[in-house]
């Protein structure tokens, strides 16, 4: 009986194997045939990570492992409570705050930032200066392009920590996020991220793009992966499953998290990530942008892309480097009216649970929680508030919306096309559960306090009135 078991299943199996190999074949063969050429020498520089660390002496030159985080004037009072609550929950690493010249972190509050560390292990690193002075920008307007968002690739490369945890001023943790240094995806190889949420849109690397494909299949194709001593990668079983690859979400990674340990990567790949971001990013191809755009505000509505999150895995998949995510899909946590209207979606921030697989009680980690904590509110927010709203006021308004539903802990991402009435970060019908962290709303109740005590510190654009940080000249 087993023996006929077998002779029915091994065929099957063999079939399986040839299909999938067959699909990865025929794609690339009728790539390669039809669109691929050698690609000429590249005519720009590559990144040297002696060149980007010359002229700059780090304040922990011995540490190995370290935090990081970009901040500008209104973001830095979520950076103040967020060293707060890293020192809170034990945290004793180092933490280097980059920024782009002076005027995106005025002085005054970068005095602020190294006078909150009660272990005085911060250092504040203006980047752009010495990237001008190394030559790796060419000239001043350049450097601030990189202001906000796309800083957290550039620190990520200038670091003189090895071991590099890149986290976003926003994200409350629920407990040390030391906790991610011992994960076996991490351990295995030298990276963790975590997903988006699945948006099936048109839009950034799942934009239309030449020959019908879409910008990320355009991307892995037209790649010049003979410049870098690389060749196309075949594609790989995580690509393939992956949402990104099937054209069925605008967005992969969520940055607000990133561990990467630097040396044990191959060394290809911040080159090619640099590449993507300083080059490829400003071709005419790809000017529907990677990551996400902001849309300047003129008479032409430019998009310009400058979002950061989705450089990271790129880069590795590219490089055909091992990377790994998270084994949860990303979750939301509720809004105050979401229990009411429709309980079993959430429309608020982001949240992830422990990377662990297979662990039997779901632990809530950490909330991507702008909107939970943003002392500023911008026009449209369409927040009840009165336009002159004292920072008290605020205080007890974010204090009065703290969730207590959270999604369920899933494996798979989904995305539910028929959004009517739902804005894109709702996770429609994928459910609620109760936070049950007793801890939950006494350090977010905690956090909202901390930010708004530095937002009345903090010289910044009115609170009423968020703008992008102004590009202020050095």
């Amino acid at each position: 009986m087993t023996s006929l078991l077998l002779l029915c299943i091994v065929p099957f199996f063999l079939v399986q194997i040839i299909s999938v190999d067959s699909e990865q074949s025929a794609f690339a063969r009728s790539h390669n045939s039809h669109v691929r050429t050698p690609a000429p020498p590249l005519t720009v520089p590559k990144y040297e990570a002696s060149v980007f660390q010359a002229n700059h002496t780090p304040r922990f030159p011995d540490a190995t492992r370290g935090i990081v985080m970009t901040l500008h004037n209104n973001m830095a009072a979520l950076g103040i409570s967020l060293i707060q609550e890293l020192r809170r929950l034990g945290n004793r690493l180092p933490i280097q705050v980059y920024h782009c010249f002076t005027g995106e972190l005025l002085e005054a509050t970068r005095n602020l930032l190294r006078q909150t560390d009660p272990l005085d292990l911060v250092e504040i690193v203006d980047v752009c200066p010495v990237l001008l002075q190394n030559g790796v920008f060419a000239t001043h307007w350049s450097a601030l392009d990189y202001q906000s968002y796309l800083l957290k690739v550039v620190a990520l490369l200038h670091t003189s920590f090895d071991e590099v945890m890149l986290l976003d001023a926003d994200a409350i943790f629920l407990q040390n996020p030391d906790v991610l240094w011992s994960i076996d995806a991490y351990r295995r190889t030298g990276t963790l991220f975590f997903f988006d949420r699945q948006i099936d849109f048109k839009l950034f690397f799942n934009s239309p793009a030449p020959g019908g494909r879409t910008l990320l299949r355009h991307l892995y194709v037209h790649f010049p992966y003979e410049a870098f001593g690389l060749r196309m990668p075949g594609v790989s079983p995580q690509l393939r499953t992956s949402r990104a690859w099937q054209g069925a979400t605008a967005h992969e990674q969520d940055s607000s998290v990133v561990l990467v340990r630097k040396s044990q990567v191959p060394p290809v790949v911040f080159q090619v990530m640099w590449h993507l971001v300083h080059y490829l990013r400003t071709d005419r191809v790809f000017k529907a942008g990677l990551s996400w755009y902001v849309r300047i505000v003129d008479a032409s509505q430019r998009r310009k892309p400058s979002g950061d999150k989705e450089y990271f895995w790129l880069a590795f998949m590219l490089a055909d480097a091992p990377y790994e995510f998270s084994p949860y899909a990303a979750a939301d946590v509720a809004l105050p009216e979401d229990m009411v209207r429709h309980p079993d979606t959430l429309c608020g921030n982001m949240a992830h649970y422990l990377p662990v697989p297979d662990e039997a009680k779901a632990v809530l980690l950490y909330v991507n929680g702008n909107d939970l904590l943003a002392p500023y509110f911008r026009a449209g927010d369409l927040r009840p508030l009165a336009d002159n709203a004292t920072w008290a006021e605020k205080e007890a308004f974010l204090v009065e919306r703290i969730p207590a539903h959270v999604t369920p802990r899933r494996t798979e991402r989904s995305y539910e096309p028929d959004r009517t009435g739902f804005h894109e970060a709702c996770l429609i019908h994928q459910g609620a559960v109760p936070i049950d962290d007793p801890t939950f709303r006494p350090r977010v109740d905690q956090r909202i306090r901390e930010t708004i005590a530095a937002a009345r510190l903090v010289q910044t654009k009115p609170p009423n009135n968020w703008v992008p940080v102004a590009r202020v000249a050095a």
